[in-house]
């Protein structure tokens, strides 16, 4: 069964002619990446693991769609905006807004039953549970951990955010600790960048879920904003180490 998570006008976001690629290999993972920057000023990326496909489109403010097919009658498109997530299965569809919704908890079980109906979903997951064991941080693997991270969240896991947090923060410590004691002759890289909005969103999320109770569903507010903020920051993270987008 195809499950489609997507905005409206999804075909016009992915059918756009794009400039300048960049390509990189995790042959342990039978996985290809590429990333192109489009004439729109988004960055496109895309993935390809055996029959597993992955084309995701970012755009300097956050925003995001991201499709994921596994054969040829089984995908999946999560988009967000800062509005929230839309969810569209078979004609069917469920809103996850980015506000105080009294439907929200019911339209997250919705959400929740179709991907783990989904192939493709389960596929990705298995996928970016591999990036993250293997701990890779180029901007390729860093965009599929993301979108795996807000995957596992959707699904109903409630850690998923914060263990990319962790992660990402964990690897890059050391190289913290230089740019903070580098003296004015130290240039911070792209890395370096990455890594302070990293974890000016990694506290600004533990600050807005430690204001609600742990049962409280308006917590996914919190999540939405904090996804925004990292998928921003992969796009300034790839611009500076790859495309000099003005």
């Amino acid at each position: 069964m195809a499950l489609l998570i997507a905005p409206a006008g999804i075909s016009a976001v992915f059918g756009q002619d794009v400039r300048a690629v960049r390509v990189r290999d995790v042959p342990e993972l039978g996985l290809t990446m590429e990333v192109t920057a489009d004439t729109d000023g988004s960055l496109v990326l895309r993935g390809t693991a055996g029959e597993l496909t992955v084309q995701k489109r970012v755009y300097a403010d956050g925003s995001y769609a991201v499709r994921i097919g596994h054969g040829s009658d089984d995908e999946v498109v999560i988009s967000g905006t800062s509005a929230g997530t839309k969810v569209t299965m078979a004609g069917q569809h469920a809103e996850l807004r980015a506000a105080d919704d009294p439907r929200y908890e019911a339209q997250a079980r919705r959400v929740r039953g179709w991907l783990a109906r989904s192939g493709a979903a389960q596929r990705f997951r298995q996928l970016a549970a591999a990036l993250d064991h293997e701990d890779l941080t180029s901007p390729e693997a860093i965009g599929l951990r993301i979108t795996g991270a807000v995957l596992a969240e959707l699904t109903g896991d409630p850690g998923a955010a914060r263990r990319f947090n962790r992660s990402v923060l964990a690897r890059s410590a050391a190289g913290l600790r230089k740019v903070q004691s580098g003296g004015s002759g130290y240039t911070m890289s792209c890395w370096d960048r990455y890594h302070r909005l990293v974890v000016q969103a990694a506290n600004q999320l533990e600050s807005c879920l430690n204001s609600f109770s742990t049962f409280n569903p308006t917590r996914h507010l919190c999540v939405f904003v904090w996804t925004m903020q990292v998928e921003s920051a992969w796009f300034q993270f790839l611009a500076c180490s790859s495309f000099p987008l003005k």
